[in-house]
């Protein structure tokens, strides 16, 4: 008996061991695993789904500091296609023009008063908020003046139409340098 009696108690103890470990992982995987995957995959959901909101929010922070501002004068405007350029006037933003499309919920002021896109008018002073967007660039606000910008609009305008005179302009300074 004695023989048996220790083989015997380390085969039980041996069974109930695998037995429990069986059922603490293999019946916890099972059983424990489909209400935690339910309420663990939801709460992995809750939690994700703010940290993905949490990354994209910073990715929109991101996107506040691109915010620009321009200023110049309005070169263009098309309300059917609800876009404009803008030709800057301070030498640190270029000379070239630059091309805006209205965002959703873009503000246009002129004199402080609200206005609409066909209140713009070419030769007008602008100053322009926007952020690029996909390559574009979207207008935010956009502040219209009315005093500096119809005094500059009569002397702007005519600049603008000499652009063709221009071309005249040259043979006038060439007749003058040749006569």
């Amino acid at each position: 008996m004695h023989p048996r009696g220790p083989s015997t108690a380390h085969f039980l103890v041996t069974i109930v061991l695998i037995a429990g470990l069986l059922t603490g992982c293999g019946g916890g995987d099972q059983s424990g695993s489909g209400s935690q995957q339910d309420g663990g995959s939801k709460a992995e959901q809750g939690n994700n789904a703010p940290v993905k909101q949490d990354k994209n929010a910073p990715k929109k922070a991101k996107n506040a500091p691109k915010k620009k501002i321009l200023f110049g004068d309005v070169l263009f405007v098309n309300p059917k296609t609800e876009g404009f350029s803008v030709r800057p006037t301070v030498n640190e933003q270029g000379k070239k023009p630059v091309v805006f499309r209205l965002a959703k919920e873009t503000r246009i002021t002129l004199g402080g008063k609200d206005a609409k896109l066909e209140d713009m008018k070419k030769g007008q002073q602008a100053q322009v908020e926007y952020v690029e967007r996909n390559d574009r660039n979207r207008a935010r606000t956009v502040r219209l003046f009315e005093a500096g910008g119809g005094a500059r609009d009569d002397q702007g305008t005519p600049d603008d139409k000499s652009a063709p005179d221009d071309k005249s302009a040259p043979d006038d300074k060439g007749t003058e340098k040749t006569g």
